[in-house]
């Protein structure tokens, strides 16, 4: 299986590392697969602020595609039609909501077709495209309590129209860039008319201002940096968050649903747990990423979150 890694911060330079890795030339913004790899094309475009990548192709092996976690925060949108070889599409056909500030995998089997539409869009976009009425507030407030912002959505029968008409309309070179605009814009007020569609299912209704959500997010990155460290005691993470000890306790639990310090030992045991899962780590090298000295404190620590032994989940 080709693996692929690659850190992303715009779609110009991940074309180049895709032509580096797949040893073949950009021309005009595109890159053709090799015989080798498989059969289609990789496309961008730059249209009122969007960078857009337009996958259309067939692979002849499988693919791991591994997006590196870096610390600029961008946002990702991916369409994606799977098509197995029966020209069906795939349940794995989703739409993506994602953040570069977290790894993210995507595995390609061989013999299935992909119809793709991704785009980077930046805060400020986001901001501008959701505009100051009130149900924009809302959905603002429910991206940014998305942990880690991985908001699936099925790809439905409208979603795939519209990106098969994307896909089409690159064949017709009169208003390309026109026609490539209107049905990503369309494609994504399609997911956020379903986001609100969601909260207001949900009766999602959150007090805390936006601005208040946002420093409570850079205290949530100070408890979730280092594991093998203390937690920042409570006067210090208020300093940070520009509150009082007593406001931040409970716009915290508000918010996350439990007390800070609670939320960075259950942060923790995730961890561990999907670091066991993975099999690519002991017991004790878990354990000691995650700042345990004592073995025997870990196992209690994730028996009492999981009802089960580290041992139990590793299998080692």
């Amino acid at each position: 299986m080709l693996e692929v890694n690659y850190n992303q911060t715009n779609f110009e330079e991940l074309l180049k590392h895709f032509s580096r890795t797949f040893k073949v030339k950009v021309k005009t913004d595109t890159i053709y697969l090799p015989e080798d790899i498989g059969e289609g094309y990789f496309r961008i475009f730059s249209i009122n602020g969007l960078e857009i990548l337009i996958s259309n192709y067939t692979l002849k092996q499988n693919v791991l595609f591994k997006r590196n976690k870096i610390a600029k925060e961008i946002y990702t949108f991916r369409f994606d039609e799977m098509l197995q070889e029966t020209g069906e599409s795939s349940p794995k056909s989703s739409v993506l909501l994602s953040c570069t500030t977290h790894d993210w995998l995507f595995l390609h089997p061989a013999g299935v077709h992909l119809n793709s539409a991704s785009v980077i869009i930046s805060k400020e976009w986001l901001h501008n495209f959701l505009g100051s009425e009130e149900s924009a507030n809302d959905i603002r407030k429910f991206l940014m309590l998305q942990t880690n912002l991985f908001i699936y959505e099925p790809l439905d029968a409208e979603y795939k129209t519209v990106l098969t008409d994307l896909i089409c309309c690159l064949n017709d070179k009169r208003f390309e860039q026109l026609s490539v605009f209107n049905r990503i814009m369309l494609l994504i007020e399609r997911f956020f008319t379903r986001i609100l569609y969601k909260i207001n299912e949900t009766n999602f209704d959150v007090k805390v201002s936006t601005e208040d959500i946002e420093r409570l997010k850079k205290v949530e990155a100070e408890l979730l940096k280092d594991f093998t460290a203390e937690p920042l005691s409570i006067n210090k993470l208020a300093k940070l968050a520009a509150m009082s000890p007593t406001k931040l306790k409970s716009v915290f639990k508000e918010i996350y649903g439990i007390p800070i310090y609670q939320y960075f030992q259950k942060s923790r045991m995730n961890k561990a747990k999907a670091m066991l899962l993975s099999k690519k780590y002991s017991v004790k090298e878990v354990g000691l990423e995650l700042g345990y000295t004592n073995m025997s404190n870990f196992a209690k620590a994730f028996s009492k979150s999981f009802g089960q032994l580290p041992s139990e989940v590793s299998g080692k």
